[in-house]
């Protein structure tokens, strides 16, 4: 992680825990913070649906898009309720953890689980509720993208 991406993640787990809003790390970070070695994109995270009136005003100056179920392109592998925030340049996706679909390369929509399954990790000093390491490679295998199966291979 670089230092604004570490500044940005203290930021954001500082005002959920101030807020006393739960959630649970998902996507690449959740990757490295299983031990994969890869750069880290954009920090994704899950949170419940009563939570997002709440999560969108303390994030709201940060906003670059708001909570939609929008595929976002083509190649859109994901059927879910997100927001997406930029904090000093870093990308944030936070996505509803209920009614999350995957959809496999041969086009099956696959739910998956509604509640939030975390082991406690520690990454660079910041404590993080993290989605547990099996069901992280589950997802990955459902969705099978070229850093998906990198992932795979580091973490098993």
């Amino acid at each position: 992680m670089t230092d604004t991406q570490k500044e940005v993640l203290q930021f954001i787990v500082q005002t959920f825990a101030n807020n006393n809003l739960e959630f649970q790390v998902s996507g690449g970070l959740a990757t490295i913070a299983h031990g994969a070695t890869r750069p880290l994109y954009d920090i994704d995270l899950e949170i419940y649906k009563k939570d997002v009136e709440k999560v969108r005003r303390l994030f709201k100056e940060h906003i670059t898009e708001d909570w939609n179920n929008e595929p976002s392109g083509p190649d859109d592998q994901f059927d879910i309720w997100m927001m997406k925030l930029e904090v000093k340049g870093v990308h944030v996706d936070i996505n509803q953890v209920e009614d999350l679909y995957l959809i496999s390369k041969s086009g099956e929509r696959i739910l998956q689980s509604s509640i939030m399954d975390t082991e406690q990790k520690v990454l660079e000093g910041i404590p993080l509720p993290v989605i547990k390491k099996e069901a992280l490679i589950a997802s990955k295998k459902i969705l099978a993208r070229d850093i998906d199966l990198i992932d795979i291979e580091q973490l098993s």
